[in-house]
């Protein structure tokens, strides 16, 4: 059974600084959302005191609504930075699903260890490869198998 909540770190997993999109990413988000994911983020924030000091050094074009209110988790706005447990145990509860049915991706392999300390799927990302364009098409077959 796929994941309903698919979550995601910033740097290096769907952004290069500056202001970069890595290849793919963009295109992966919006097909895994119109497919019906429910997208949040976990991302360590840590020196950027607000929710505009955070978006300002994303892509112009980074649309913070493709990704669910509830479950955008910046260490600067909930006070816990990855890969502390704590962040990841908290995503899980602001999901409202068991943490079982909740993906968490990223290039950091420790992060991905400590959100499945807490029951969550993990994923490696390379960073520059195009493992969530392939995500994304494993995802939308699965789908459209169902």
């Amino acid at each position: 059974m796929s994941p309903q909540i698919i979550f995601f770190d910033l740097g290096d997993t769907l952004v290069k600084s500056p202001r970069t999109w890595l290849p793919g990413v963009k295109a992966a988000l919006t097909s895994l959302k119109a497919t019906g994911f429910r997208l949040g983020i976990i991302s360590n924030t840590t020196g950027l005191a607000t929710r505009t000091a955070i978006l300002n050094i994303l892509p112009t074009d980074f649309d913070i609504a493709v990704f669910e209110p509830a479950l955008v988790l910046f260490s600067s706005e909930v006070g816990i930075e990855k890969p502390k447990k704590a962040i990841f145990a908290k995503a899980a509860v602001a999901a409202g699903i068991p943490a079982g049915d909740c993906l968490y991706c990223s290039e950091n392999s420790v992060e991905t260890l400590v959100a499945q300390s807490v029951g969550m799927r993990a994923l490696r990302i390379i960073t520059g490869s195009d493992d969530l364009t392939k995500l994304e098409s494993y995802f939308t077959q699965v789908a459209a198998n169902i």
